[in-house]
């Protein structure tokens, strides 16, 4: 039945209006920032055998780099409402390249901190915040699709340079891999960056799915900075929804980054050599690709609490077989198993705010969201060092990353029915 209605939804397509072009941009961003900051787990074995650095120690740098781009997320919805997406990613693009290059070039653990923890914090959240609510306001109509194609990115990005990442750290070392990566990765977000617009209206056009009728709506959506747009963040803020989908977008990021960043170091101490553990990895990414493309479509189509509730519980639960394994084969079926609902886990969240709020700048709103999810990616991503240093192993991160997923689940069956909207019309909104 789901396969019907995907086919029925892209078979309807118009893919000539030009939102379909910001798609793209959208998902060449996402591939490339989702993959250097997911990549992280494969350079930590690397770093510690050339600098000596203990694992908890490295892992501070992501937590620092998830809290920086948490605390910024916020600031980057601002921008990207005041001044535009456009130029918002720029200074991403920017601050991506220094943090890369700069990375490369550390040679002691607090360089380290500053250059992949701070700058790329602040890149992260300039680069990729801006996407989805950009995405948004190009579309009135197949938001789950459009949304589905720039955040199945998130899997394929990582899917494809974690193992390129892995080849080139083995033959060219860590510091050159960085290099290459960053350069390579900034000359071709800045090429695709000069075919996106902020708003349908730079063009002359409406959003994709909106009628004529329409037009003065989307105008008003076009004057942000004013008492309109203002009271409607005020409402939104007021809502249980806005403070319940931050704390779900937590506890779900805590749940999958204790995986990301722990689960090639657990196969390493079960044995298993770096190389297949990294292909265990990239086997993640790979199956989480459909997923992430298939959930926001059914989302936008029927019921996105409920998918969102089955992705929870199923990122909580599938882990746990990981905590009793020794098994190359065992690892590579478990993680198929967890990477679907992990896949759909943060997906839905865009979906989310449109059926709670209909059609409008979700810039700031979404910035919120994603500084939850990234404090989250800061908790995770530090457990498996933390675990490692009081225990000698891994396994009980397995069991905390469990319980946070599961926990994000039993949230998400306290938020309001998704079948009407739950702020006042554009009308009453002086």
């Amino acid at each position: 039945m789901s396969i019907a209605l995907i086919k029925k939804n892209i078979s309807e397509i118009d893919f000539h209006h030009y939102g379909w072009v910001i798609v793209a941009v959208g998902a060449i961003a996402q591939m490339i920032g989702s993959a250097i900051r997911m990549a992280f787990g494969i350079i930590i074995d690397p770093l510690v055998e050339e600098f000596s650095w203990d694992p908890k120690s490295i892992g501070i740098a992501y937590a620092i780099m998830s809290v920086v781009t948490a605390i910024s997320s916020p600031i980057a919805g601002y921008c990207s409402t005041m001044i535009g997406a456009r130029k918002t990613m720029y200074i991403g693009l920017f601050l991506f390249l220094i943090g890369m290059i700069w990375t490369a070039l550390a040679t002691n653990i607090y360089e380290f901190y500053i250059s992949y923890g701070i700058i790329f914090g602040f890149a992260q959240s300039m680069f990729l915040v801006p996407v989805i609510p950009a995405i948004a306001i190009w579309f009135k109509k197949s938001l789950g699709l459009a949304t589905g194609l720039i955040i199945g990115m998130w899997s394929l990005g990582p899917a494809i340079v974690i193992q390129l990442m892995g080849i080139m750290l083995n033959s060219i070392g860590w510091q050159n891999t960085f290099i290459i990566s960053g350069l390579v990765g900034s000359v071709i977000m800045f090429i695709a960056l000069a075919f996106f617009k902020n708003t349908p209206q730079d063009m002359g056009l409406l959003p994709y799915g909106a009628e004529d009728s329409d037009k003065q709506e989307e105008i008003k959506h076009e004057k942000p900075i004013n008492n309109y747009y203002s009271n409607l963040q005020k409402i939104v803020y007021g809502t249980n929804a806005f403070w319940s989908l931050m704390n779900i977008h937590f506890l779900g990021c805590v749940g999958h980054a204790v995986i990301l960043i722990g689960l090639v170091p657990l196969m390493i101490t079960k044995g298993i050599s770096y190389t297949d553990s990294v292909l265990c990895l990239t086997i993640i990414m790979v199956v989480s690709i459909s997923t992430r493309f298939i959930t926001p479509i059914l989302g936008d189509s029927v019921n996105p609490k409920t998918i969102m509730f089955l992705s929870f519980l199923g990122q909580g639960l599938f882990v746990i077989p990981w905590a009793f394994t020794t098994d190359k084969w065992m690892f590579y079926l478990v993680g198929i198993l967890w990477a679907i609902p992990y896949g759909g886990e943060g997906t839905l969240f865009p979906i989310m705010n449109r059926k709670y709020y209909g059609f409008f700048r979700m810039d700031t709103t979404y910035g919120w969201q994603i500084l939850a999810a990234s404090f989250g990616m800061a908790l995770g991503g530090f457990i498996p060092g933390l675990v490692f240093e009081v225990t000698g192993g891994y396994v009980y991160a397995i069991w905390i990353s469990a319980f946070f997923s599961c926990l994000g689940a039993c949230v998400i069956l306290t938020l309001e029915t998704t079948k009407r909207v739950i702020r006042p019309s554009f009308e009453n909104l002086g």
